[in-house]
């Protein structure tokens, strides 16, 4: 397979075991991620009550590669709020595109929505 990037709702699936996260399971050994992305799932683990050193453990098990947000990345989630505020996509769905699009890289998630965003970067859903 081929290296793609996950949003956070697909690890998000992947860890509450919701329809879909076998097919986010397929893609984990290619599967990129942003540090926004990470933190918005340690934010919803956290929410959930889940203990610091659980969360860190959890996401450690991950064969993912974890790439930090960088410059270009702020420029391209910047330059997407035109086609994505419609669809109220937040500044770490944005965060995730613009990594797929640096990359030039598909990106998986668990939101149906993005799969009418009229934008260059191939959108693949879990669902």
């Amino acid at each position: 397979m081929s290296p793609i990037v996950f949003d956070g709702s697909v690890l998000i699936a992947i860890l509450r075991q919701e329809p879909g996260s076998e097919v986010g399971e397929q893609f984990l050994n290619e599967a990129l991620i942003s540090t926004v992305n990470l933190a918005e799932v340690t934010t919803y683990l956290a929410r959930n009550s889940v203990p610091p050193e659980t969360i860190k453990e959890a996401l450690a098990a991950f064969p993912i590669e974890v790439v930090p947000f960088d410059r270009d990345q702020g420029l391209i989630a910047g330059y997407l709020y035109p086609a994505c505020k419609s669809l109220g996509l937040s500044l770490g769905d944005r965060a995730c595109l613009a990594l797929a699009k640096s990359k030039s890289l598909p990106v998986l998630t668990a939101d149906k929505a993005w799969l009418k965003l009229e934008i260059d970067i191939s959108v693949k859903s879990i669902r």
